[in-house]
């Protein structure tokens, strides 16, 4: 009997020990979350942005794994213009669909105008399916018809979805400028029509290049193109290419750092001087490479990371100037710390 008394006494302290540090650290998480979603609320509320140019750069915060170790998560950029107008460039994995929906969600977003293809990889359009099944979607763009052939399963599912649900599309090339909503132009600068039929070259360097200009605002999408050595068969110097044929013509105040931030896409000063941005975006779960950071910082840009900072918002009236508004507090020392009030800051 007494050993049961004691057991009995000795299970109760342990509950009410387990209780006490359950809800010490429960108060400790709520309100770190409160202080999160005090960010959200504010970066997601869509009466902030009206009659703006407003876009997300969206991180599911999900890490993926495959036969070849982690992965990050995918690009996802959701765009919504002074008019109303809504786009999405890529969604990210399939498991980051319903993040994106979530977030569309919040703005109370009930179709999208546009949905934009950078190329067929799975973390730029794995998610497609569950949003476009949650969502109606009026048109499609996507880079020319020989790169779409080269899409793996997901990309193919891609294909399949877009026939079944009787989306319209149009394929873009470089050379192509295309109206998106009223005072937004698109001038597209990647890839050359017939590129894309280069098997030896990584699908990557065949990501649409997008600029969009809005007044005196610009922003440049590079989805997955790199800089490597030509002379590696898989590769392709891109960038340097592209400022050889384009020069000042890239100029843009906000630039999505190409490939998720990888160091491996090697971008030199000389891209960063031609584009020449005021911000910098990389999407991405964790940092990739802190020398391509330093390296945007050195150009002279605020340099943002959804690793970093969790969605990021920039919005802009057109005239140059951009409001930022970040999900996270920045802590990684070595990343150095945004000058915020309350998540947002200035950009001019």
């Amino acid at each position: 009997m007494k050993k049961m008394k004691f057991i009995r006494i000795f299970s109760c302290v342990l509950l009410i020990a387990i209780f006490a540090m359950t809800g010490c650290s429960a108060s400790k998480t709520n309100n770190k979350d409160a202080d999160v979603n005090e960010y959200e609320e504010a970066v997601f509320d869509r009466e902030a942005i009206e009659g703006k140019m407003a876009v997300y750069y969206l991180s599911s915060g999900l890490t993926l794994s495959n036969w070849n170790g982690q992965v990050a998560g995918g690009d996802a950029i959701l765009m919504i213009f002074p008019d109303g107008t809504t786009a999405l460039l890529d969604c990210g994995h399939q498991a980051e669909g319903a993040h994106v929906l979530n977030r569309m969600k919040q703005l109370g977003i009930e179709k999208l105008d546009y949905f934009i293809v950078s190329h067929p990889h799975t973390d730029h359009i794995g998610g497609f399916d569950i949003i476009a099944r949650h969502i109606e979607i009026e048109h499609i763009y996507m880079p020319p018809t020989e790169v779409m052939e080269r899409a793996d399963v997901v990309g193919l599912d891609f294909i399949n979805t877009i026939e079944a649900l009787s989306i319209p599309y149009t394929h873009v090339a470089a050379g192509d400028t295309f109206k998106i909503a009223e005072d937004v132009t698109v001038n597209v600068y990647n890839p050359e029509k017939g590129f894309g039929e280069n098997t030896k070259i990584n699908l990557n360097e065949s990501s649409l290049l997008l600029k969009f200009i809005y007044k005196d605002s610009s922003f440049l999408f590079t989805g997955d193109i790199a800089n490597n050595d030509v002379s590696d068969k898989f590769n392709h110097a891109t960038e340097d290419w592209l400022v050889k044929k384009y020069g000042d013509e890239l100029k843009a105040d906000v630039l999505k750092i190409a490939h998720h931030g990888n160091g491996d896409t090697m971008s030199s000063m000389e891209y960063r001087a031609a584009i020449s941005p005021k911000i910098t975006v990389t999407i991405s779960t964790f940092p990739r490479d802190l020398g391509e950071h330093n390296k945007n910082i050195t150009a002279g840009a605020v340099a943002l990371n959804t690793a970093l900072d969790g969605d990021i918002l920039v919005c802009t009236d057109g005239d140059g100037t951009y409001t930022v508004g970040v999900c996270h507090e920045r802590t990684a020392a070595e990343y150095e710390t945004l000058d915020t009030d309350k998540g947002f800051m200035i950009i001019d």
